[in-house]
């Protein structure tokens, strides 16, 4: 395999590997734990794979039958049942997040793995704890934000029980998220999160390796050369100056549209370009 391959030639190379991040690959981690390294995996495929099953989930629940009606339905598990535009329109009317749960859920999960990783959590009880109480913090019961570390103090801890929450405590809706989050957020899976690892700067590096290097042209004697100049493209141009920060609402057709963080960087530079072809091709 090739994971075989690269670590036994980095340690010939002498370099030491503590600590692997990788995307939730069972094959890679057993391979890790062959080698006595720490595996990691990506917080946030990991955040968004959890967003996609919880809408499966809601998807399953409207495939099945229900005896109530949309008028009588109180929940969002009840009114799930019904078609997608009975559901948007029940849910308007009433006031329901029909969908932002889902969203929510991403955005909990990142947030609880990044303070465990600032608390420096050796165990994912904590972090497990955490995560598996969004349940009950948007049912309105903060007993158990009570009982967390003060950097995720809930900030409406003190609120009446019931106020703003986002469905009733213990009814359909809120026993779906509990039952999930206990199936999908257990500690075995969480453990992989406690330093929140993200590998998104690997995966930007990538894009660069394709446009040198892609994928469907097999370079038999150029390979070695062309990852060379995606390196040079890469490190001379990483650390671009931020000339703004901008926000823009997405023009995508998701369900819930939001707003999308920009950076206006510097132009790119190609010194190294000049620098190769003054040096090599004279």
């Amino acid at each position: 395999m090739a994971l075989e391959q690269a670590l036994t030639t980095l340690k010939q190379k002498g370099l030491t590997i503590e600590e692997v991040v990788h995307d939730n690959n069972a094959s890679v981690d057993a391979i890790l734990t062959q080698h006595g390294i720490l595996s990691s995996k990506d917080l946030w495929h990991k955040c968004k794979n959890i967003m996609s099953k919880f809408k499966e989930v809601l998807q399953e629940k409207r495939r099945t039958p229900s005896d109530c009606s949309v008028e009588a339905a109180t929940t969002i598990a009840q009114v799930a049942v019904f078609s997608i535009q009975q559901l948007k329109d029940f849910c308007k009317e009433n006031g329901l997040p029909a969908h932002d749960i889902a969203y929510k859920l991403k955005s909990w999960i990142y947030t609880c793995a990044k303070n465990a990783a600032a608390r420096g959590d050796t165990t994912p009880k904590m972090l497990t704890v955490d995560v598996q109480n969004a349940a009950d913090h948007w049912a309105g019961n903060h007993d158990t934000c009570r009982i967390l570390p003060g950097v995720r103090k809930c900030v409406v801890e003190n609120w009446p029980q019931g106020r703003d929450c986002k469905y009733p405590e213990g009814g359909e809706t809120h026993k779906v998220v509990k039952d999930f989050l206990k199936k999908y957020l257990t500690k075995n899976k969480m453990k992989f999160y406690l330093r929140a690892r993200e590998n998104f700067i690997s995966e930007t590096f990538h894009s660069v390796i394709n446009k040198y290097a892609t994928k469907c042209i097999h370079f038999d004697a150029s390979h070695t050369a062309r990852l060379a100049c995606a390196a040079l493209d890469w490190n001379e141009n990483i650390c671009r100056e931020v000339r703004a920060v901008y926000n823009r609402v997405s023009n995508d057709t998701a369900v819930r549209r939001h707003a999308r963080t920009n950076r206006d960087l510097v132009a790119k530079t190609a010194i190294w370009k000049a620098q190769l072809k003054s040096r090599v091709f004279v």
